[in-house]
């Protein structure tokens, strides 16, 4: 049975570690590629970005529930707890986040191809969309935090 804590314990903290470094990092490139003001580059940045985040975002979101709740279970903890329902509470809240933002920089892409093919510069609807994700980035960043300091300190309220 330790083999198999051990085993979801790894996969868990791996796919909580994923979800945390792809997403900065990803960020990171979504904001540089903005800076940049160029639509070619806003349109190369969010076309990786994009396809990042469907082979590791969407496998990471995926594995922390798939590890968590078998973890909990098979370490004796009661899914009553504070740090747990807290947890899947902000995980919820992180993933809605996450997926509003996913569509934005979809948008964003197709956008931002299209003016880059026609040699235009970004139209006025780009910046309204990058500050909705930039809010949305930030909020993601915010509640992963949160539920990797819940995961880590574990508070119970007994």
């Amino acid at each position: 049975m330790l083999d198999v804590i051990f085993a979801l314990k790894f996969v868990h903290v791996l796919a909580a570690a994923a979800m945390f470094g792809v997403w900065l990092c990803l960020a990171t490139f979504m904001l540089l590629g903005h800076r940049s003001g160029n639509p070619s580059v806003v349109a190369v940045t969010t076309q990786f970005v994009v396809t990042v985040e469907k082979m590791v975002m969407i496998a990471a979101i995926a594995l922390q529930p798939i590890s968590g709740l078998p973890l909990a279970w098979a370490i004796g903890l009661s899914f009553g707890e504070f740090w747990i329902v807290w947890s899947l509470a902000i995980y919820a809240v992180t993933v809605a986040c996450w997926l509003a933002a996913f569509f934005v920089e979809m948008r964003i892409r197709r956008l931002s191809r299209q003016v880059a093919l026609d040699g235009v510069p970004l139209p006025a609807d780009y910046r309204p969309l990058f500050k909705i994700w930039s809010a949305l980035a930030a909020a993601v960043v915010i509640l992963i935090t949160a539920t990797l300091a819940l995961m880590v300190w574990q508070p119970r309220f007994d």
